[in-house]
């Protein structure tokens, strides 16, 4: 039997000291501070992640009605990582063959803009809310829930409102 050092080939910048505290976050995904290419190099999909990818492509090609994906796990469980790998493949069509495989059916589905918001921003001036509209451009439109700031309810949604 082979031993764990013989199987095993550690890539060459896990011993770079610059990357050893680096901790992605939502806002590197929505700032394009992330390489995609090569942060695919270096993850592994989990079935958790596999199924997370085939329900949300099946929902932006129309496939699903499903929305809403609760992500439960414990604190460091990899909410956020399942996000940004999320975010990565919804931004960049040319990867998700190579990475999904045969998750992903291909199909007409280009880029797909992808917003987000972290909790680590709650000092945000326009709130959860502020911040979306704004990445959509839409701040104008949304005003009525951050101006006080107050969530979007089924009954006073903005005319042309996706919500």
């Amino acid at each position: 039997m082979k031993t764990l050092k013989q199987l095993c080939q550690p890539r060459q910048n896990v011993f770079d000291r610059s990357r050893r505290d680096v901790v992605l976050d939502l806002t590197d995904l929505i700032e394009d501070k992330i390489k995609p290419a090569e942060f695919f190099t270096e993850n592994y999909l989990t079935e958790g992640m596999k199924r997370l990818l085939r329900e949300s492509f099946r929902r932006f090609s129309d496939q699903s009605n499903q929305g809403i994906f609760v992500l439960s796990q414990a604190m460091g469980g990899g909410k956020t990582h399942n996000m940004i790998v999320l975010g990565l493949l919804a931004k960049h069509p040319e990867l998700r063959q190579t990475v999904m495989g045969n998750l992903y059916e291909g199909g007409s589905l280009g880029a797909v803009r992808v917003v987000a918001f972290t909790g680590r921003e709650s000092d945000a001036p326009l709130g959860v809310w502020g911040a979306i509209a704004e990445q959509l451009g839409k701040k104008e439109a949304f005003k009525d829930y951050y101006s006080p700031l107050s969530a979007p309810g089924l009954q006073g949604k903005p005319p042309g409102s996706i919500c």
